[in-house]
């Protein structure tokens, strides 16, 4: 089984340096690495032909990751295609993982795990925090395989693969997407609804990004664009100001309840800032 590992980046090569030492480092050794350029300026395919000559780079200009991860889909051999991106850190056995989930369940047509913040930052970071608690609590992400469809916790493209087949008959990623939030879960959908099944592996993969405030507020407010979009393609319509407003309203009711449930009174507010601001997202996304 040979995988093919697409990364899209935008000027990110310290953290890129660190993702592609760890995939080089993989167990697994049947597997080739491919970057895709989305127009960095900062040094990027300097650094991978002078650092890891074996991974091939690929150059576009500003398209955005849905078309990188096609382009690199295009161009690639394997017939697994695996996902990361360039702020994360793969382990050793990360391939080795997800390979021995196909062996296990030859029906399932994608396997992917799931992402933790480095332990020092975890143990002190209230974003990186919160990503543990959405991660365990919203989307099931535990210590156990997970055969299922849409609900599997397994989708995001940080920690993903697919059979290449399916990919090509679902065309790929949706490059129609006005923002770089939601394309992975359209896929996923996509491909569930035609009857397959995904499998969620306890393989984590680390992410290393910038835990803070202004990435906190901007991936909200980019999900609550891009969820817009997916609404109105999966058959909801956009969703009316009206809509919008209750949804406001619901995030603010629940927080009493929330303090009630959640041991962690600071993610209480993380939480309904989170709400908070993908609604807004999808106010001004219309």
């Amino acid at each position: 089984m040979r995988f093919s590992v697409v990364i899209p980046t935008f000027n990110r090569a310290a953290t890129l340096r660190q993702t592609l030492t760890a995939l080089a480092a993989q167990d697994y050794r049947e597997y080739e690495i491919i970057v895709v350029d989305d127009g960095s300026t900062d040094g990027t395919r300097a650094l991978i032909m002078r650092e890891f000559p074996s991974v091939r780079y690929l150059a576009q200009t500003n398209h955005g990751p849905a078309v990188a991860r096609n382009y690199g889909i295009r161009e690639s051999s394997g017939e697994i295609i695996a996902f990361t991106d360039d702020d994360c850190i793969p382990p050793r056995d990360w391939l080795a993982r997800l390979a021995d989930g196909y062996a296990r369940y030859p029906d399932a047509m994608g396997v992917g795990g799931g992402l933790i913040a480095p332990a020092d930052v975890l143990a002190t970071n209230l974003f990186a925090q919160y990503e543990r608690y959405i991660g365990r609590v919203v989307y099931a992400v535990g210590d156990h395989d997970y055969l299922g469809g849409f609900e599997c916790p397994a989708g995001g493209t940080a920690n993903m693969s697919y059979r290449r087949a399916i990919l090509d008959q679902v065309n790929g990623f949706d490059e129609k997407f006005p923002v770089p939030a939601g394309e992975d879960a359209d896929l996923k959908l996509r491909i569930c609804q035609r009857g397959h099944q995904l499998l969620y592996v306890p393989t984590w993969m680390m992410h290393a990004q910038e835990y803070a405030w202004r990435r906190f507020y901007r991936q909200c407010y980019v999900r609550g664009v891009g969820r817009n979009y997916f609404e109105s393609k999966h058959g909801a319509g956009y969703p009316s100001r009206f809509k919008i407003a209750l949804r406001i309203a619901r995030r603010v009711l629940t927080l009493p309840l929330d303090l009630v449930a959640m041991s962690d009174k600071r993610l209480v507010f993380v939480k309904l800032a989170d709400g908070l601001i993908t609604c807004l997202g999808q106010w001004n996304g219309k």
